[in-house]
């Protein structure tokens, strides 16, 4: 640990998620990350972090792109922010790391991995929470062959946003939707421990056309929902296995947040935080909890990613949340609803390197 240089890290994006996830858990990483710095289209936003980490105040984007001190940002502008502000982060030869959703559209995900190989640099994206030692936990007794041949796998996200985040209209305009932020939580883990998938059906709609918020300084603004708010997506994957999503911003399920099925017995966690138990199913004894191991951070812990990443860049290997992960996962929810509009299923093209399993020693240690 004495003999890692931490890596100099920007933060692009300095809202909600910046003050409250990546900037203190960035931070729990002193060895791995250093925080440079902040910049914010709001500088007031940017000038708060840095009051609390330390670091330079940057003006503007172009200004922290510039910067030879800086190498890497995280970038954790609003969904419409991630395409043109990791682009380009990757063309001025900087390492990159996205807050999901990757991009919007699948053929931007497709020009910033393409840009990421050509430019030698990293190019990461969350969720991180497939890190935990829940989720790694599982996923190695999945390879021991503890629930035998893994047969389906189910997740579910959601609720009524517009109730308590002050920007729930963000999250509903065209192009993002309950599918594309928070679907890649149980996809994310879906995909890493059975495989891609191949074929996609779906259905989904708007279903709350005008909606009100009840949150924040804007609270009684109504506002136009323009993506589909609430769906149902199957899966088949390329392993023979089957998969279905329910994500919706209309109706709270309790559906499982993610199960994990096989041939000789079954997994119940939570897909977007640590440290929240282990459920098991087997023929003889049902459901059974367990706890968590015990290195488990209780939540969702956002460095983990930034520090897996950071200590990719170091040792020049392959980082864990890929860019090409993140795009297999958009380029599903974008079936999901391709699917939902025509009737039929519909291929997902797109392939990805199989993470590596973190192993012990873990990266952040």
């Amino acid at each position: 640990m004495s003999n890692f240089n931490p890596v100099k890290i920007v933060i692009v994006g300095c809202g909600m998620i910046a003050e409250g996830g990546y900037q203190p858990r960035c931070q729990a990483y002193p060895h791995k990350i250093e925080l440079v710095g902040y910049y914010d289209q709001d500088i007031d936003r940017a000038e708060l972090l840095a009051g609390k980490g330390g670091g330079k105040v940057y003006q503007s984007l172009d200004e922290v792109l510039n910067d030879p001190n800086v190498e890497a940002i995280i970038n954790l502008t609003i969904h419409t922010g991630h395409y043109p502000v990791s682009l380009a982060g990757l063309k001025a030869g900087k390492h990159v790391y996205s807050e999901k959703p990757v991009a919007l559209r699948v053929e931007e995900a497709d020009e910033m991995v393409e840009t990421a190989d050509q430019m030698g640099v990293k190019f990461a994206c969350a969720p991180v929470a497939m890190l935990g030692y829940v989720q790694q936990s599982v996923w190695e007794r999945i390879r021991d062959d503890e629930i035998g041949e893994v047969v389906s796998a189910m997740g579910n996200f959601g609720g009524p946003l517009e109730y308590w985040h002050p920007n729930a209209d963000l999250f509903m305009m065209e192009g993002v939707g309950p599918f594309k932020d928070v679907a890649p939580y149980p996809l994310t883990a879906m995909t890493t421990m059975i495989g891609p998938v191949k074929q996609v059906y779906g259905l989904a709609r708007i279903t709350i056309p005008e909606r009100m918020l009840h949150a924040g300084s804007r609270a009684g603004n109504k506002y136009r929902v323009t993506e589909k708010d609430h769906g149902i997506g199957l899966l088949e994957f390329e392993s023979g296995a089957y998969g279905l999503l329910y994500h919706s911003w209309t109706a709270r399920s309790e559906l499982p947040a993610y199960e994990i099925h096989g041939t000789k017995g079954c997994f119940s966690i939570q897909a977007h935080d640590d440290g929240r138990g282990i459920r098991k199913s087997t023929p003889t004894s049902g459901w059974e909890s367990e706890d968590s191991p015990k290195e488990a951070y209780t939540g969702l812990d956002w460095g983990k990613g930034p520090s897996d990443f950071a200590d990719a860049i170091r040792h020049d290997r392959p980082v864990r949340c890929s860019g090409k992960h993140a795009r297999h996962v958009l380029e599903i929810c974008e079936r999901v609803f391709e699917a939902a509009d025509k009737g039929v299923p519909v291929e997902v093209k797109s392939r990805f390197p199989a993470p590596i399993p973190v192993g012990d020693p873990p990266p952040w240690s």
